[in-house]
């Protein structure tokens, strides 16, 4: 297209033929509908544009053999709307492989001896050729711009390196002591099964975890007769506050293995979830929660519960006034992004 380019050696039998030039929708039908070992193509001879060579002394990094998959695990957190470029592709760095939307972040370690960071592309080639196997990445400056390669076996990519700065996420990642609780669930795919009927409610989307003894309590909060009890094991401090996270964003850590939420028993900062193959930050949504489970008469200051059997706790509506919670949730997510675009600025 004139900004990228895209190279796939398939292995067969060319005979005699020469170059040329298929129409694309054409030759995917093709292949698609062909059930045979032969595939008869029409198209015209057409002088193909070189791709820029690399030179000799661009900077080469080997790529670790599941460096397609941590693109792939990267790639939800993208918003290719976004107004900021940098934030339209995924950052490498010798932190390893990381996206953010502004609302949630990922990083997925991967030891890249990269000399400064860059910012690709969004990856669409290659999640759908899904190259495996070691590779390299050739990066180097050609008329004021930096341009990559990557090559992956029979596959090569080639274009230029996002401009603007990626943001300084570091910034954003809570220290350890500010997080005072842990959430870990042991019954992921309960969860995700139930996330997956629950309706639609945007903007937020806010799905509730209630600690109750011996677990969580999860309530869709737009949605208090939908309710899932989940055995899970809570260490810390007790919530102050209900942890209310964004059902997609849920619903991505999840699929991806992540099961241990950490949080502030305030809810007022950044959640870290682990148990997936790096950190997933993502932006509590901070509402004053409709359906709480009711208090124990004995209320402990640090809870450490085991995972054991225990009855669904009754629900209550807690109605608390003097406060408007979309405002409460849109400083918190407005305070969230200004940290991150102050990152992005500097």
């Amino acid at each position: 297209d004139g900004v990228e380019s895209v190279t796939v050696e398939v292995i067969g039998d060319a005979g005699d033929m020469e170059e040329f030039t298929g129409e694309y929708k054409a030759l995917r039908e093709l292949i698609r509908s062909t059930r045979g070992g032969e595939v008869e193509v029409t198209g015209k001879r057409l002088e193909w544009p070189e791709m820029e060579a690399v030179p000799d002394d661009a900077v080469t990094v080997e790529l670790p053999p599941d460096f397609g998959k941590l693109l792939a695990l990267a790639a939800p957190v993208v918003d290719q709307r976004e107004a900021r470029l940098a934030l339209r592709g995924i950052n490498l760095s010798r932190d390893g492989v990381t996206a953010t939307n502004g609302k949630e972040l990922l990083n997925l370690p991967c030891p890249l001896k990269i000399p400064e960071d860059m910012t690709l592309p969004f990856p669409l080639a290659l999640l759908t050729a899904r190259p495996e196997g070691t590779g390299t990445l050739y990066i180097w400056r050609s008329r004021n711009e930096r341009l990559f390669r990557i090559v992956i076996g029979g596959f090569q990519w080639q274009g230029k390196v996002l401009p603007g700065n990626f943001p300084d996420w570091k910034q954003v990642i809570p220290a350890d002591k500010t997080l005072d609780y842990q959430i870990e669930i042991h019954e992921p795919e309960r969860l995700i099964t139930f996330l997956k009927t629950v309706p639609d409610c945007p903007p937020f989307h806010a799905v509730e975890l209630n600690v109750v003894p011996g677990g969580v309590t999860v309530i869709p909060n737009n949605f208090p007769d939908m309710e899932l009890r989940l055995e899970a094991t809570v260490i810390g401090a007790q919530p102050r506050a209900v942890l209310a996270l964004n059902k997609y964003v849920l619903l991505r850590m999840l699929q991806q293995g992540y099961t241990k939420f950490r949080a502030h028993s305030d809810g007022r900062i950044p959640v870290i979830a682990e148990g997936g193959s790096g950190r997933y930050l993502a932006m509590p949504i901070h509402i004053l929660p409709k359906h709480q489970p009711e208090k124990e008469t004995s209320k402990m200051e640090k809870l450490e519960n085991k995972v054991v059997s225990a009855p669904v706790q009754t629900v209550a509506p807690n109605h608390e006034l003097g406060t408007n919670p979309l405002d409460e949730l849109c400083n918190t997510i407005d305070t969230f992004r200004h940290k991150l675009k102050l990152a992005l600025d500097e």
